[in-house]
C-alpha cells in the first residue's frame, strides 16, 4: 500500500486528536470488527492516504459534537474520508449524521468507548457505507439504518452492510424498522435488551444475527425475526430466553443457544429445514434433535405426511415422464424449421408440466408458510427458488431424517434415556421404595408412641429410621418421574432437573445418606462400648450426651446437602439429581468428602463390630458344655456379619467407581451407575429397620404393647402372651415359669444380652 504525504493541517491538539508512533498499523480486533487503522507521528494528524482515500482516527478526543465543521477545520478533505474512527471521547454526546452525506466515500463508521453517547439521528443514505460500530458506549437504542442505501447512486441489488457493531451498549430497545437492512452480520452482544419485539427485522435481510451477552432478554415474540428471509446464523447465547420461535428461521443454518440455561423447550426439527449445526445449553435438547418422533410426535406424522405426498408426487412425475419418452418416435433428421419448433415446444410443455405439479407443492411440504404480502418487502425476489428445490429433492429424495451436529451431546452423565432405563431397574426400585418407607413408618410409629423411658438407643433407633425414611421418600420420587415420563423423559427433563422438586430429591438423597452413616457409626460406638465395658455400668453414654452428638450429625448432614443448593456441584447435572459432576477443583473436594465419611463410617463400623465379636468369646466356644450359651453367641456372631455384610454390599461398590470416577479413570457409565446408586445404595434403608429394629425382641414387645393400648386385636396380644411365657416342666410348678440358669460363667450374659437387645436381640 502506497503512502502519500498529505497537505499540512493543524496540530492534534487543536484538533481535538491524539497521536502514536509513525507508520504503524494497529487491527482493531474486536469480536466483529475487521478494520485496519493509522496512526502517525506526534506532530501530525491522525491520517493517512490509503488507495486514494483518507482513513481517520480521533483517539482520546475531547470534543462533544462530531460535524463537518470540525472535521473540516482540522484539515481534512471530507469527499476523499474512507474510514472515520473515534476511539476514547468522553465527553462526545452528539454525531451530526446530516454531515456524514458530505463523506460520500465514506465505507466504515467506528465510534468506541463514548458513555454519553445515547442516541444517534437516523442515518441518511450512505451508499458506499460497509461497516457501522458503536461499541462500549451509552447508546440506549438501535439507531435506525434503515435508509442507508435508499440512494439512486446506490445499486440497490448489489449494496449491503459488512457489519453492524453495537456491542456493549445500554441498548434496551430496538425501534421498528431500524435494521431493515442488507447486512452479513449484525451484533446486538452485552447491551440490556429485555425483548424483541414483533417484526423487528421486517423486510431485513440479515445473514449473521447475535444477541449474545444479553443476560436480561427473557422475550423473544412469536414474529420477533419473521420477515427477515436470509438469516443462516444466530445466537443467542448467554441471555434469558425461554422459548424459541420459528418464524423467520426456517433457513437458519447455524444456531447457537450456549450457557443459557433458561431454555424450556427447544422447537422440532422440522421446524428448521436447512438446520446443520446447533450449538445448546442442554443435553436433552439434542436428545430431541436425534428422537423427533418421540419430542413432537404430531409433528413427525405431519412430516411422514408430507413425505409421503412427495413420494407419491415424484412417482406421479417419474411416470408421466416414462410415458411420454415411450411414446417419442426414434430421432429422425428435422429437414423443417417448423418441426424443430414444434418439438421444442413440445418438450418444453412436459418441463412445465412437472413444473407445475410441483409449484403448488410447496405450501404442503413447508412448515412455516409463506409471509404476507406486506412482510415480504422488496427483497424477496432473490429468494423465490421453490420449483428449483423441488425439482431437486426428486432427483435426490430422501427419507431418512436429517442428521444435525448438535452439542452437547448426549453422555456418560446425561444420556437419552429414561430415569431408570432398564424395565427391571423400574421395578426393583418399587420393591425397594416399599420396603423402605413401610419399614421406617413402623418403626418411627411403635418408637415415638411407646410411653415407656426414652433411651439412648431408642433414640439412635428414631434417627437411623429417620434418615432411612428420607431415602425411601428420594427413590419414591424417582420412581413417579420415571413413570410419569417413561418414553420420553427428555420432554420432562427440564421441568424435573431444573425445577424444585430435583432440588428437593437431591437434599434428600445426600442428606438421608450422610444422616444414616453418621447415625450407624454413633450406634455402633454405642453398643461396642456398652458391651466391652458392660461391668462399668456408671460409663455409658448418656441421653443429653447422644442428642449433643446427633445434633452435630443433623448440621453436618444438612451442610453437605445444602452445597449443592449454593453451587458447589450441582444437583441438576443428572436426572438422579445426585451431585456426580466435576466441574472445578471445589465439585472433586466436595465429592471426595462425601466419600471419605462414609468410608471411614464402614471401617469403624467394620471395626466395631469385630471387636463386640471377640469381646462375647468368638463364638466358638462352647462354655465347658453349656452348647446354649454358645448357640446364643454364633447367633449374635451370625447377626453381626449380616449387618457388616449388608453395609459393605451397599457402600463398598458406590465407594470404589465413585474413587475411580474422581481419580479421572470412570469404570461405569450413569446408565449402569443407575443400578449402583438407586439399587444397591439404598439397600441399607430397606434392611436397617428390619436388622436394628423389626426382626428384635424389644421391638415386638412394643409393637404389642401399642396394639393392646389401642383394644383392637386381642388375638394378636393372647397369641404373643402364650409364645414368650415357658412351658411347665415336671420338675416345676405348671403355674410358675421355670427357673433361668446363669448361661455364661465368667461374664454376665444376660447382662450383655440385655445391653444388645434393643437392637439386636
Amino acid at each position: 500500500m502506497r503512502r502519500r504525504e498529505s497537505n499540512p493541517r493543524p496540530s492534534a491538539q487543536h484538533s481535538g486528536l491524539s497521536t502514536a508512533p509513525p507508520s504503524q498499523f494497529i487491527e482493531h480486533d474486536r469480536r466483529s470488527t475487521y478494520q485496519t487503522l493509522t496512526r502517525v507521528n506526534a506532530n501530525q494528524p491522525v491520517c493517512c492516504q490509503l488507495s486514494e482515500g483518507v482513513s481517520v482516527v480521533l483517539h482520546q478526543t475531547n470534543i462533544t459534537r462530531l460535524t463537518a465543521r470540525a472535521l473540516h477545520a482540522a484539515g481534512y478533505h471530507l469527499h476523499i474520508i474512507e474510514h472515520l474512527s473515534i476511539m476514547g471521547a468522553p465527553k462526545l454526546e452528539h454525531v451530526v449524521v446530516e454531515d456524514l452525506i458530505r463523506m460520500p466515500r465514506l465505507k466504515s463508521f467506528f465510534i468506541t468507548q463514548a458513555p454519553l453517547l445515547h442516541r444517534v439521528a437516523p442515518l441518511p443514505a450512505l451508499p458506499e457505507l460497509r461497516t457501522f460500530m458503536i461499541t462500549t458506549s451509552g447508546l440506549l437504542e438501535v439507531p435506525n439504518l434503515s435508509h442507508v442505501h435508499d440512494s439512486r447512486k446506490a445499486n440497490t441489488s448489489l449494496s449491503y452492510l459488512q457489519a453492524i457493531d453495537l456491542e456493549g451498549n445500554h441498548i434496551k430497545t430496538i425501534p421498528s424498522h431500524a435494521l431493515r437492512v442488507r447486512a452479513d452480520q449484525v451484533s446486538l452482544n452485552y447491551n440490556l435488551i429485555e425483548e424483541v419485539p414483533k417484526h423487528a427485522f421486517k423486510n431485513a435481510q440479515i445473514s449473521k444475527l447475535s444477541f449474545k451477552g444479553n443476560t436480561k432478554l427473557k422475550r423473544l415474540d412469536e414474529h420477533a425475526f419473521a420477515g427477515n428471509l436470509l438469516l443462516r446464523q444466530l445466537d443467542l447465547s448467554n441471555t434469558a430466553i425461554t422459548s424459541l420461535p420459528t418464524k423467520g428461521l426456517e433457513k437458519l443454518q447455524i444456531l447457537r443457544i450456549e450457557r443459557t440455561p433458561s431454555l424450556k423447550y427447544i422447537p422440532s426439527i422440522y421446524e428448521f429445514q436447512q438446520l446443520e449445526k446447533a450449538y445448546l445449553t442442554h443435553h436433552f435438547h439434542c436428545c430431541a434433535f436425534k428422537f423427533p418422533e418421540i419430542h413432537n410426535p404430531a409433528r413427525h406424522k405431519l412430516y411422514e405426511t408430507q413425505m409421503a405426498m412427495m413420494m407419491q408426487r415424484c412417482a406421479s412425475i417419474q411416470k408421466s415422464q416414462a410415458r411420454k419418452r415411450r411414446s417419442l418416435e426414434p430421432i429422425r433428421p428435422v429437414t423443417d424449421g417448423a418441426q424443430t419448433v414444434t418439438a421444442l415446444e413440445d418438450d418444453d410443455a412436459s418441463t412445465m408440466t412437472a413444473s407445475e405439479e410441483y409449484e403448488n407443492f410447496e405450501e404442503y411440504f413447508s412448515d412455516s408458510g409463506s409471509f404476507e404480502d406486506d412482510d415480504q418487502g422488496e427483497f424477496h425476489d432473490i429468494v423465490n427458488d421453490t420449483v428449483v428445490s423441488i425439482s431437486a429433492d426428486c432427483g435426490n429424495f430422501n427419507t431418512r431424517n436429517r442428521n444435525v451436529e448438535c452439542t452437547p451431546a448426549s453422555d456418560a452423565l446425561n444420556p437419552c434415556e429414561d430415569v431408570m432405563g432398564w424395565s427391571w431397574l423400574r421395578a426393583s426400585v418399587w420393591v425397594v421404595v416399599a420396603a423402605a418407607v413401610v419399614g421406617n413408618v413402623a418403626v418411627l410409629l411403635v418408637l415415638l408412641t411407646n410411653h415407656t423411658e426414652l433411651t439412648v438407643p431408642r433414640f439412635l433407633m428414631c434417627n437411623l429410621a429417620f434418615s432411612d425414611l428420607c431415602t425411601g421418600l428420594y427413590l419414591l420420587m424417582l420412581a413417579v418421574v420415571d413413570l410419569r415420563s417413561y418414553g420420553e423423559f427428555f420432554n420432562y427433563a427440564y421441568n424435573w432437573q431444573y425445577g424444585v422438586g430435583c432440588k428437593i430429591a437431591g437434599f434428600l438423597s445426600v442428606f438421608s445418606g450422610q444422616l444414616s452413616v453418621i447415625t450407624l457409626t454413633i450406634v455402633t460406638l454405642e453398643r461396642w462400648f456398652a458391651i466391652t465395658y458392660a461391668i462399668y455400668l456408671e460409663r455409658r453414654i448418656s441421653l443429653s450426651t447422644a442428642a449433643k452428638i446427633m445434633l452435630g450429625g443433623w448440621l453436618f448432614s444438612s451442610l453437605m446437602a445444602g452445597l449443592p443448593l449454593l453451587g458447589v456441584s450441582d444437583y441438576s447435572s443428572t436426572s438422579i439429581c445426585l451431585p456426580v459432576e466435576s466441574k472445578d477443583i471445589g465439585d472433586v473436594i466436595y465429592q471426595g468428602s462425601l466419600f471419605l465419611t462414609n468410608a471411614l463410617a464402614w471401617v469403624t463400623i467394620v471395626v466395631c463390630y469385630v471387636q463386640i465379636y471377640r469381646s462375647l468369646g468368638g463364638g466358638g466356644e462352647n462354655y465347658g458344655g453349656r452348647r446354649a450359651a454358645a448357640a446364643a453367641e454364633r447367633r449374635i456372631a451370625n447377626k453381626m456379619a449380616l449387618l457388616i455384610g449388608t453395609d459393605l454390599l451397599c457402600w463398598a461398590p458406590v465407594a470404589f467407581f465413585g474413587v475411580t470416577a474422581l481419580a479421572g479413570v470412570p469404570l461405569v457409565d450413569v446408565s449402569h451407575g443407575k443400578v449402583l446408586l438407586v439399587f444397591f445404595y439404598p439397600l441399607n434403608a430397606c434392611a436397617n429397620p428390619f436388622l436394628y429394629a423389626i426382626l428384635t425382641k424389644q421391638y415386638r414387645r412394643d409393637f404389642i404393647t401399642l396394639v393392646a393400648r389401642t383394644g383392637q386385636c386381642n388375638w394378636l396380644v393372647e397369641k404373643y402372651k402364650l409364645s414368650t411365657t415357658p412351658p411347665p416342666t415336671a420338675h416345676t410348678n405348671p403355674s410358675t415359669p421355670a427357673q433361668l440358669m446363669p448361661l455364661v460363667d465368667q461374664k454376665n450374659h444376660s447382662q450383655v444380652s440385655k445391653e444388645f437387645s434393643d437392637f439386636k436381640a
